[in-house]
């Protein structure tokens, strides 16, 4: 059996970034950037990564990924 991954969430998000990511949620046809700035949006709302990846049809690992990155 493995371990457990830590969690891992998104820093504070400053008025600007927090409006950015919004808005890509609302207007992408990227369906990566869309999935990507959600994933992001949920972490900073206090969701796991295995609660922002269900959120958007994801694996836990690619939503760290992207939380890492």
């Amino acid at each position: 059996m493995m371990p457990r991954q830590p969690e891992v969430f998104t820093r504070a998000l400053d008025p600007d970034e927090a409006q950015l990511l919004v808005t890509i949620t609302r207007t992408a046809r990227d369906r990566v950037r869309l999935r990507r700035a959600g994933i992001v949006l949920a972490s900073v709302q206090g969701c796991s990564a295995a609660e922002a990846a269900a959120m958007y049809a994801a694996k836990p690992q690619y939503a760290r990924e992207v939380i890492h990155a």
